[in-house]
């Protein structure tokens, strides 16, 4: 079947950066390769650059019920064009974190309440997931191209 995703941009740790809001894409309907020609700006501090990390999270849009978490891929913002007139075009290999990976590490963090947080809310989406893929569907169904 098709897919209709949207992408949500938020930057990360919001401890760092209060004021960078939650951003999102349009939805791109019935398909599994989109491709988005769209701009986000956010308000970085020059001296907290090296500190956050854009996470992309693309989700399925459902009208009906909640809609599905599909992946995400993080790129450090010390490797994105630093004014709005450099474009940057990408191809993105998305992954649904495991379980037994940086989980462990961040549930190992009890007096850090961002990561808690974090891992409530990823745990919370993760149960609400099959994540069973089969062979032949998961090389093609956690890719798509953003472009901004």
């Amino acid at each position: 079947g098709k897919s209709d995703p949207f992408i949500q941009l938020q930057v990360v740790p919001h401890h760092v950066f209060p004021d960078c809001e939650l951003k999102q894409s349009t939805v791109k309907k019935s398909t599994l390769d989109p491709m988005y020609n769209e701009m986000f700006e956010f308000i970085i501090p020059q001296d907290q650059i090296c500190n956050g990390v854009l996470v992309l999270s693309v989700f399925d849009y459902d009208f009906i019920s909640a809609n599905d978490f599909e992946g995400e891929a993080m790129v450090r913002l010390t490797d994105l064009p630093k004014n709005s007139e450099q474009h940057v075009k990408w191809t993105m290999a998305l992954h649904r974190p495991k379980k037994d990976s940086i989980y462990k590490i961040l549930e190992g963090r009890i007096n850090d309440k961002v990561a808690m947080k974090f891992v409530e809310i990823r745990k919370k989406a993760m149960e609400a997931e099959d994540f069973m893929l089969e062979p032949d569907s998961a090389s093609n169904s956690g890719r798509h191209g953003l472009e901004s």
